[in-house]
């Protein structure tokens, strides 16, 4: 600093922590214009030069354009402006890079191939609209020409993917793996086959009761072979035999149906088919997708029922 209180342009560099260039770029630019020469003929710089390089570099260090940067030491545009559309800029940056951190785990995860990475990055950017058709799709073709309860049917058509404006990078993952999913034959012939059951139960009259005994029921399940299953109960154990009677007049008395061999052939057939991992692992991605807070895994006890009530009854579904 000189007598004036002036600095030079290397002593500016140093306090900004720029280097020499910089600061003479931002001077030539007119961001920061000197105040003087030296008798040598080298710019001299005020400490308002100093604050105003300092704003410079804050915004350039935000991603802030020049021409920008030119507008706010002029007054042309007020710093809430800038601050605005740049928290914008970044937010649509921040989702583009989530989507793009979502498709390449699908390479390192799944191990997919050229295409399948071109897909999943199509897959990424549908819109919500084109997501939820996808869905919709599924449980048109599911359930055409089949007798279904009206509020089940509805309930389905309810249940769609619906992304937040600002999906974290686990809820674009959970997309990606659950549109594959619903374009799976094998989950599709599955999904087809839980509805033709239901329809015939619901034709054959074979599905009495009322949907809140039914789902206490089920809960039992969760509760009775959950309990077991954390205990270290064999399902083909004496006491897992006894737990299996418990679930089977539970269920005989939900549905209001005798407990007979056809009724436990019929019960065997649906918990088998109600206990698809590939269903429960769609609901689990549906609920992450929609932000909702994760339930229990069903799968896992209604296994372990289906096993007890095999051992039980002497009867053997198709797995």
């Amino acid at each position: 600093m000189n007598d004036d209180g002036l600095h030079t342009i290397g002593e500016v560099a140093r306090l900004t922590g720029l280097s020499v260039p910089t600061v003479r770029f931002y001077s030539d630019a007119g961001l920061v214009p000197p105040v003087g020469r030296s008798p040598g003929g080298y710019r001299l710089y005020d400490d308002e030069a100093l604050c105003r390089l300092e704003l410079v570099r804050t915004l350039r260090d935000l991603g802030v354009d020049l021409a920008t940067v030119t507008r706010v030491l002029t007054h042309a545009q007020s710093l809430a402006d800038v601050a605005d559309r740049q928290v914008a800029a970044l937010e649509t940056q921040i989702q583009t890079l989530r989507m793009r951190q979502a498709v390449l785990r699908q390479v390192t995860t799944h191990g997919a191939d050229a295409d399948g990475i071109a897909r999943a990055n199509r897959l990424a950017r549908l819109t919500a609209e084109q997501r939820r058709r996808m869905v919709t799709d599924l449980v048109e073709e599911a359930t055409r020409g089949l007798d279904m309860e009206p509020g089940f049917a509805a309930h389905l058509r309810s249940m769609l993917p619906d992304l937040p404006d600002d999906p974290t990078v686990e809820q674009i993952e959970a997309w990606l793996e659950l549109a594959h999913l619903v374009s799976a034959p094998s989950f599709r012939d599955g999904v087809r086959r839980a509805f033709e059951r239901h329809a015939a139960d619901r034709s054959s009259g074979a599905d009495q009761g009322d949907p809140e005994s039914w789902r206490q029921v089920e809960r039992a399940v969760e509760d009775l072979a959950g309990g077991a299953m954390a205990d270290g109960i064999s399902p083909t154990s004496a006491p897992g035999q006894a737990i299996a009677e418990e679930l089977v007049a539970a269920f005989a008395s939900a549905h209001r149906r005798e407990d007979d061999a056809e009724f436990r052939i019929w019960l065997a057939e649906r918990v088998r088919i109600g206990a698809d991992p590939q269903v429960s692992r769609y609901w689990r991605l549906l609920t992450l997708i929609n932000g909702r807070p994760p339930k229990p895994d069903p799968v896992p006890a209604a296994r372990w029922f289906l096993t007890a009530l095999e051992a039980a009854t002497g009867i053997r579904t198709d797995r």
